[in-house]
């Protein structure tokens, strides 16, 4: 059962109470050096997928919406019945009364952070997690060697990009049928898991006291803080003082890269995986006419997964269900 406890609420609250440094945006050489592995692959990512898409049967329209929508119900579905609308309509009310009890009276202070400097550490942890993927220490490396680099243009046009996210779509949403005990796709899945959908769209989210906008922010603020962790460890003035000198020392270094490079960046590390576009291209005559309808509740879902992920990433213990330590259950 999807609920809140007060346990990991208590334990992010003593984790998360050390004073954050104001930082501003991440030096320009340290964005530069874990922008490299995306601009250097062979091929580069965008290339590869319009020379993959080129040889494709595509769909003569596209069905917009879909881009996320079948990921976004695949990692609802690992923690809510989406399948028993009953049942997931009393587990949002739970998750919900859970949150107001539980999480918000611990950790509501987060959402009143300035969220710019906290965006910017974050951002300085996911460039540090990029470098130590590839076995590099941001806090001991000297700048990388920058290789000759082709034209820093982007190889998808616009209409391509859009096609490209709608077809990696379709693969996250076939697999939600058996999960939903849908027909296949050939048997009129599609047709079954829209009929599904609109009994989704009647569910309203719960009512509670602390707005949405206000949730989110919680929710932002949390996952940057679980991010900040997993790059840097235990959030304590002795780690902040790291974090600075590291960026201290960034400062001072320069790289050349071509212009537009960071922004191509951004781009590739965005892009679909071939792979599901292909897959995707093969089961869109499947979804011809599918519009998926508005789903009211999933703004509150998104959220509360996203509150869960933010704490999940930063305790070594379950959010969810923990019964066991609960003087209420």
């Amino acid at each position: 059962m999807p609920c809140f406890c007060h346990a990991p609420a208590s334990a992010a609250r003593m984790q998360f109470s050390a004073g954050l440094p104001t930082i501003g945006t991440p030096p320009l050489a340290l964005q530069m050096a874990a922008a490299l592995p995306a601009l250097t692959a062979e091929p580069r990512a965008d290339l590869a997928l319009a020379a993959g898409m080129g040889s494709l049967r595509l769909p003569g329209v596209s069905m917009p919406g879909l881009g996320g929508l079948g990921a976004t119900l695949s990692l609802t579905m690992g923690s809510f019945a989406l399948g028993d609308l009953p049942r997931l309509e009393f587990q949002m009310q739970q998750m919900a009364g859970s949150f107001a009890a539980n999480v918000w009276p611990r950790l509501g202070w987060l959402a009143s952070l300035p969220l710019g400097p906290l965006m910017n550490l974050s951002l300085v942890a996911r460039l540090a997690l990029t470098l130590q993927g590839i076995g590099l220490d941001p806090f001991t490396m000297g700048p990388p060697a920058v290789p000759a680099l082709g034209a820093m243009r982007f190889a998808l046009t616009a209409p391509q990009l859009a096609m490209a996210r709608m077809l990696a779509g379709l693969p996250p949403l076939a697999a939600l049928l058996p999960a939903l005990n849908l027909p296949p796709l050939g048997e009129g899945g599609a047709a079954a898991l829209a009929n599904h959908l609109g009994g989704l769209a009647a569910l309203s989210p719960p009512a509670l006291a602390i707005p949405m906008p206000v949730m989110m922010r919680l929710g932002m603020a949390l996952e940057a803080l679980g991010t900040i962790q997993a790059a840097f460890g235990p959030l304590t003035p002795a780690t902040f003082g790291r974090i600075s000198a590291m960026l201290r020392m960034w400062g001072g270094v320069s790289m050349a890269l071509p212009l537009g490079a960071l922004a191509l960046s951004a781009q590739l590390d965005a892009l679909p995986a071939l792979e599901d576009v292909t897959m995707g291209a093969g089961m869109a005559g499947a979804f011809a006419g599918f519009a998926p309808p508005r789903l009211p509740a999933m703004g509150f879902l998104s959220v509360m997964l996203a509150l869960q992920g933010g704490l999940a990433m930063s305790l070594d213990m379950p959010v969810f269900d923990q019964c066991a330590l609960c003087p209420f259950a």
